[in-house]
């Protein structure tokens, strides 16, 4: 079901992907007559060409009115940003289906990634002499921090040793 197919009441899905995606199913309460996306001033000046056609939509979702402006006429689906809305069931699913298998692919190739990452960094050090001195002076500083920390700790015991000691 295109958008201009919707008529107030119909139901209609918004797809989120911000932090964590949501679906929200919302209901059509208004629709704009449509109107040339980019209207002109003198007729015809681009004869045989369509001009994309839009409306606006207002749905109540979730007790609250959200506006969806200059929406595609003649398309089931629509993105504006990180939000997918349609007025079609199945169409949402489809979209949803391909967030869900984009996912999945990424997950597949995590492992890869962190070798890209582990080798590059290797080459970079083959091929660049002052990232290779950077990542050994990171690597001798993260050292000695953990040597101070170790040595920290054992003033640590050794005091508290004195302090049981001077007690007892």
């Amino acid at each position: 079901m295109d958008f201009n197919s919707l008529v107030n009441g119909s139901p209609f899905y918004i797809l989120r992907q911000v932090d964590k995606p949501t679906l929200d199913v919302g209901v059509v309460k208004s629709k704009s007559q449509p109107r040339a996306k980019f209207p002109t001033q003198t007729p015809n000046i681009m004869q045989g060409m369509q001009m994309q056609q839009v409306i606006d939509l207002v749905v109540s979702v979730n007790g609250k009115d959200e506006s969806f402006l200059e929406v595609p006429l003649s398309v089931e689906i629509a993105q504006k940003g990180n939000v997918t809305f349609s007025g079609s069931r199945e169409a949402m699913l489809q979209a949803v289906d391909a967030m869900l298998q984009t996912s999945k692919k990424a997950l597949e190739q995590i492992d890869y990634h962190k070798s890209v990452i582990s080798e590059s960094e290797n080459m970079m050090e083959t091929l660049n002499p002052q990232y290779a001195e950077n990542k050994q002076q990171a690597r001798t500083i993260k050292d000695l921090q953990e040597r101070a920390d170790k040595q920290d700790k054992k003033l640590d015991d050794i005091y508290s040793l004195l302090q049981k000691m001077s007690k007892g």
